[in-house]
């Protein structure tokens, strides 16, 4: 054990208090001037933490031992748990897993935005603590013995595949259509990448399935070649899955550069259903991850844009339109702007479907477009939901110099948006509102935030 005073080193065995809990899931304590982040741990908690390495500052630790457990630990459902790094919060029971997050977003916003007392309200739920994930997305690897396994990342080793039995996380459907594509794939001899040789075929396996209509849309991404075997595994699972509706292949080269799309069986998208919009969602387009929870998520939103009938707002990475066609519905004029075809036709078939003749999709690159948009008169609010590394610097400065009253960002990483909400305000004098935190990532750290910021 480590005496009270002395430096840690690796290796060290010591009890510890844990106070906090961080973004990342770990828990949070203090030994001789270290911050020690603990694996496993729990607040309230008194645990024997083992130390794995030591940082400028900082100690990262496994937990060894539980010596004062927390009301709020709970076992874990998954047998994989601990082994994948896909989850780290199910020892947290999922009531307690909201509140944690709330507090990880106040911490950011302290430390990252310079916001002492954010005004962020209680966090809200949605769905099932399991089985809510819309797409999952499972990679080929090299296992035990050199044959080939799909699974999961393992956990601190994200370069080794961990072959599982199902994940909790997407409803059993999809657990079937990863076995089965695992079995048939080995049957056919079709083989895995591999990332150091640079050769091989099967590199992901995507599943998407739609929550209210059923429907599935498988995605392999892999390596050139024309294998005539790949067709008969999509008609396999065709076959055999009769809520598949469509296969879809997506071809890399030998230095990961995205060749192209092509459908090997039925079609390139399914539908889904949220609130009495049935939305077209392609293959390779983003859509919410929680299908459960995507509902109340646009409630939020709404909530927070308050559109009125004489206003127009303007949509910056609008995807197919989730959030644009609620807005249409309660205001004068809708522009979404997205850099993806894909999802931008997808976008303009869902809004001709609701029959929403204001709204105005254009596929063009944010950063290049955006000037050009905020010149145009009339600009009443912007909405961002922009992808998890937040927005880009020209982007956030061009949001904050514009003269539109009020912003909703929409972020699925608090680290980010905490960055981006301290540009903008200082920049251009926005201000942080309200932040709503949204549990839609149950199991895991990952939380979603829908942010209001007004212009002083």
């Amino acid at each position: 054990m480590t005496r009270p005073g002395a430096p840690l080193r690796a290796g060290d065995e010591l009890t510890l208090d844990i106070a906090d809990l961080a973004f990342g899931g770990r828990g949070v304590a203090r030994a001789t001037g270290f911050v020690v982040f603990v694996e496993g741990a729990l607040p309230g908690e008194s645990v024997r933490a083992r130390v794995k390495r030591v940082k400028a500052g900082y100690a990262e630790a496994t937990c060894a031992q539980v010596l004062t457990s927390s009301p709020d630990r709970t076992a874990p459902p998954c047998p994989h748990y601990g082994e994948c790094g896909g989850c780290d919060l199910q020892h947290l029971a999922p009531p307690a897993q909201a509140g944690a997050k709330r507090n990880q977003v106040v911490s950011l916003l302290g430390r990252l935005a310079g916001l002492a007392d954010a005004p962020v309200t209680e966090a809200v739920t949605a769905g099932p603590p399991t089985g809510y994930r819309f797409r999952m997305d499972f990679d080929w690897g090299t296992g035990p013995g050199g044959h080939s396994v799909l699974g999961l990342h393992r956990a601190g080793r994200p370069a080794e595949i961990l072959a599982i039995d199902r994940c909790l996380l997407m409803a059993e459907p999809a657990n079937a259509i990863r076995r089965l594509t695992a079995e048939r794939a080995l049957r056919l001899g079709l083989g895995t990448w591999d990332r150091k040789r640079r050769r091989g075929l099967l590199r992901r396996l995507g599943i998407q399935m739609a929550r209210t209509t059923g429907e599935i849309v498988v995605t392999l991404e892999t390596s050139r070649g024309d294998p005539p075997a790949l067709g008969g595994l999509a008609r396999d699972l065709v076959r055999d899955f009769p809520r598949v509706v469509g296969v879809v292949r997506r071809e890399y080269d030998r230095y990961d550069r995205f060749v192209g799309d092509s459908i090997l069986c039925g079609r390139d998208h399914l539908f889904e259903e949220i609130d009495g919009d049935r939305l077209k969602v392609p293959a390779g387009a983003f859509f919410q991850p929680n299908a459960a929870g995507a509902g109340r998520l646009r409630e939020v939103v709404l909530q927070a844009l308050e559109p009125r009938a004489e206003e127009s707002i303007l949509e910056l990475f609008c995807g197919i339109g989730f959030f644009t066609l609620a807005a249409a519905r309660r205001s004068r004029r809708v522009v979404g702007l997205d850099v993806s075809r894909d999802a931008v036709a997808a976008a303009r078939d869902n809004a001709a479907r609701a029959g929403l003749g204001n709204v105005r999709f254009l596929c063009r690159d944010v950063a290049e477009a955006l000037p050009g948009l905020l010149q145009e008169a009339g600009r009443d609010a912007l909405l961002i939901d922009p992808p998890r590394t937040g927005l880009p610097r020209s982007v956030a400065l061009a949001i904050a110099r514009a003269p539109v009253p009020r912003t909703v960002y929409v972020s699925c990483d608090p680290a980010t948006l905490a960055r981006d909400i301290r540009l903008l305000s200082e920049a251009g004098g926005l201000r942080l509102r309200s932040l709503t935190p949204l549990d839609l990532f149950p199991q895991t750290h990952h939380v979603e935030c829908v942010a209001r910021l007004d212009r002083a």
